[in-house]
């Protein structure tokens, strides 16, 4: 998945961004999901303990295909990643990378991204809103079930989707 982290000022505008245009101003990323891990920057920032990160989201729109959902990061979080002093950012950022989330990803890579997305949500009075897009390849495995059936497959029982890396 590709993830890609902006700021509009409403949903409406936002919903405008699912043909997969380019958009400016935005902050990607391949690990940072804005449910669960941006969840995980929520309770650190001291958001609720026992949510589940589902909070932290709200969608807004999703292409015909399924390919492309657009989600609305929760003001509560954009509100306290936002009044993250900057000298405080790396701090923050370090107990965040200790997420198992995050073992593969680089430490500067996240350090970008957060630092990124700390200016989407200091006080612009703008929404910070999340354009998230599968890869070609979790787009083949999701649809290799139906394509299978169509063919004349051996079994009429539906695959598991992939499991995420």
């Amino acid at each position: 998945m590709r993830f890609e982290y902006f700021a509009v000022p409403d949903d409406e505008t936002a919903a405008l961004t699912i043909d997969g245009g380019e958009i400016d101003g935005s902050v990607a990323s391949h690990v940072v999901d804005p449910a669960s891990v941006l969840g995980q920057l929520e309770r650190l920032l001291g958001g609720p303990v026992g949510d589940d990160g589902l909070r932290s989201a709200q969608l807004v729109a999703e292409s015909p295909d399924g390919a492309r959902l657009v989600i609305r990061l929760s003001n509560h979080l954009v509100s306290l990643f936002g009044m993250v002093r900057p000298t405080t950012l790396d701090d923050v950022v370090r107990h965040w990378s200790l997420s198992r989330r995050f073992r593969r990803a680089d430490p500067e890579d996240l350090n970008a991204f957060a630092a990124g997305l700390h200016e989407l949500c200091k006080g612009s009075g703008l929404r910070v809103y999340c354009r998230a897009t599968a890869d070609e390849a979790e787009l083949a495995a999701a649809m290799a079930p139906a394509s299978a059936g169509l063919a004349g497959g051996d079994s009429d029982e539906p695959r598991p989707l992939p499991r995420r890396r």
